[in-house]
């Protein structure tokens, strides 16, 4: 069996992994995504609704809970898709008066040419919701997953088994659980794709290989510009360029030439060159969209300064040994899960096994590892923009202080990870280990970190919180030093079980398993929605908490609710007519209502929600409003007139029509 094994895994002559390696975990994960796709079968947490519209137990709930702090996934892209399949997959949404582009920012289904470059809307075009919902959650993360496994069989050829235990890991990051989006994977797939090409374009020797890799950076790197979210882009885009200085110092130290260099690096400049241009057309198009949401109160145009972070910051950063903390209270040191994910930063902890591993290079007058001095040297400008003020003209150069720093662990967490593989390879070609004072340094900083966070955790919260959030946070701590230790050992394949148990154990039920995606066209509030307006179409305003404009947004019906993107200046003209709430209405955020007197009064109990209050007799209702869906119980006002009743498990949803005013 190992000679088997060996056979298989012989690398070509270039020392380039052989097309079977490169392909086989691939082929594997190609494979479940068919299964899980076909069954319908995703992480989606939108049965967090069930129970606001249905009674008894939600059906398609297979294990695990809908994570309530998840919104942005069951509340908003959810509803916004499922209104979208709704009016026939528009470029333009017409839920709210005026219309919403279905593209900025939220990236919602719909029929146009950009979509070539959203594959994980394709599913909308061909598949019923269910099916779509679980092709678009599950084809980023595979790609991501399928990516991190190439760039380290490239670096790894005859390792496969340990590259694809260490992809897998990775993807159970707490911050890729807690997070879940298309626009967290994206990049990293780009990453990961476009760190192998430069490999393959350094060593590869014979055939079209450079143009395969060129061809998959230039679509991937459309795919990732048209998120537009840029901070996640920007620490990811950073980290490569930096690799890429790195491998052309290596290489040029090796003795190849600027023009050699150049010629194998043509196609991926080519590629991303293509797939810039692509994206740019696109905004192109959407310049008006793009502007009115960069005019925005909120978000608008947000720079972060230097030096801003705060030590609670850095301690969630760090903090990878209380990630069940995030599932049991309140996030780590008072601020939400998603906020407070993190990653097992292994590579960073073995900065001083890769210090090192320069000392002695450079004491053997051998080459020195130019590639982990940048990725060290990345980590270290992500701390210093963190920690370090008065240097943000440069930080705006490198476009940093567009990201935040909870945003910017991406970086860190991929950074970490190339360090961790280009160790690996360091020892495996030297056929070294690191000393154990150096070993023994590594792991004694990890574990006073994570002590460092528990009595962080102790003086905010006390005892009490840290037993109660994070019991197990020590034996955690335990195992991932160990990991450190054996991979600094060169025990790689005990370090990369070790990391794969971190992941896999401390995120897999965040994410529940479910079966299609909860349709509110389904429930019987969204059928009398529906029916009423069928009979006289008109205006709706949704008076409650999410699951009342979650049900106006999916019905189809016209309605001054959901989560709007740059907002519908004909909207608030409506509503607002003077334009003396324009900061309060002018962002990115949930529009709801409430029971009012008068003429709407718009505020923001949070940044990213705007509550408007409603009268039925004023002069907006009587001229813009036709119909009013409430979870009050009842609302008293001459104005109004009660249509139907639909109960359901937490509340009574009230149909009210609008009527002259007396």
């Amino acid at each position: 069996m190992v000679l088997r094994y060996e056979r298989f895994t012989v690398p070509r002559p270039d020392h380039l992994p052989s097309r079977r390696v490169l392909l086989a975990f691939p082929a594997a994960i190609l494979l479940f995504g068919i299964i899980a796709v076909s069954l319908a079968i995703s992480g989606t947490s939108s049965g967090e609704m069930y129970g606001r519209v249905f009674a008894g137990k939600d059906p398609a709930l297979i294990a695990g809970q809908p994570q309530i702090i998840r919104s942005d996934e069951w509340y908003v892209n959810t509803a916004w898709s499922i209104s979208q399949v709704q009016q026939g997959l528009p470029e333009t949404n017409h839920t709210m008066p005026g219309g919403m582009d279905a593209a900025l920012p939220h990236d919602l289904p719909r029929a146009d040419w950009s979509v070539i470059f959203r594959p994980q809307l394709w599913g909308y075009l061909f598949f019923d919701v269910d099916h779509a919902t679980a092709f678009k959650w599950w084809i980023a993360a595979l790609a991501f997953i399928a990516a991190a496994y190439v760039f380290l069989v490239t670096v790894l050829p005859r390792r496969p088994v340990m590259a694809a235990a260490l992809a897998v890991g990775f993807f159970f990051s707490p911050f890729f659980q807690w997070w879940f989006q298309t626009v967290i994977f994206w990049p990293l797939a780009w990453a990961f794709v476009t760190l192998t090409a430069m490999l393959w374009a350094v060593r590869a020797r014979t055939g079209n290989a450079h143009w395969i890799w060129a061809a998959l950076v230039a679509f991937l790197t459309a795919i990732m510009a048209m998120g537009i979210y840029a901070p996640f882009i920007v620490p990811v885009v950073l980290l490569v360029a930096l690799f890429a200085v790195g491998l052309v110092i290596e290489e040029r130290r090796s003795g190849r030439t600027w023009r050699t260099l150049l010629l194998h690096a043509a196609p991926i400049l080519a590629a991303g060159a293509m797939g810039g241009i692509v994206t740019l057309l696109w905004l192109r198009s959407k310049q008006k969209v793009l502007d009115g949401f960069l005019a925005t109160s909120y978000p608008g145009q947000r720079l972060t300064e230097t030096g801003s972070a705060h030590v609670a910051t850095g301690a969630r950063t760090i903090g990878s040994s209380f990630s069940e903390s995030l599932s049991r209270g309140n996030g780590l040191l008072n601020i939400n899960a998603s906020e407070a994910a993190t990653f097992f930063l292994i590579g960073a902890f073995l900065i001083p096994v890769v210090v090192g591993i320069v000392y002695r290079s450079a004491r053997n007058r051998a080459p020195l590892p130019w590639v982990l001095i940048t990725m060290v040297t990345f980590i270290v400008i992500i701390a210093a923009f963190s920690y370090v003020p008065g240097w943000d003209a440069i930080a705006h150069l490198l476009f940093l202080d567009r990201s935040t720093d909870a945003r910017l662990r991406i970086g860190l967490g991929l950074a970490s990870f190339v360090i961790l593989a280009l160790t690996i390879r360091y020892f495996d070609d030297t056929k070294t280990r690191a000393g154990l004072p150096l070993s023994i340094g590594s792991v004694a900083a990890f574990l006073l970190s994570q002590i460092a966070v528990a009595l962080a955790v102790i003086h905010f919260g006390g005892i009490a919180t840290l037993t109660h959030d994070a019991p197990t946070w020590w034996l955690i701590a335990l195992v991932s030093a160990a990991s450190i230790y054996f991979v600094a050992r060169r025990r790689p394949v005990i370090g990369a079980a070790l990391f794969l148990v971190i992941g896999v154990t401390g995120t897999i039920t965040v994410n529940p398993i479910y079966v299609g995606v909860l349709d509110l066209r389904t429930a019987p509030v969204t059928q009398s929605v529906q029916k009423v307006n069928s009979r006289d179409t008109g205006v709706w305003v949704g008076i409650g908490d999410v699951e009342t404009s979650a049900v106006l947004m999916e019905s189809g019906v016209t309605a001054f609710n959901g989560m709007q993107g740059a907002p519908s200046l004909k909207m608030w003209k409506e509503i607002d007519p003077t334009g003396q709430y324009r900061f309060n209405w002018n962002r990115l955020a949930g529009v709801g209502w409430v029971p009012g007197v008068g003429e709407p009064v718009v505020s923001n109990p949070a940044a990213d929600q705007i509550i408007s209050t409603f009268d039925a007799c004023s002069q907006f209702a009587q001229k813009h409003v036709d119909y009013v869906l409430s979870t009050d119980r009842e609302i008293a006002s001459p104005c109004l007139t009660a249509e139907k009743a639909i109960p359901a498990p937490r509340t009574t949803f009230t149909i009210y029509r609008v009527i002259p005013r007396p």
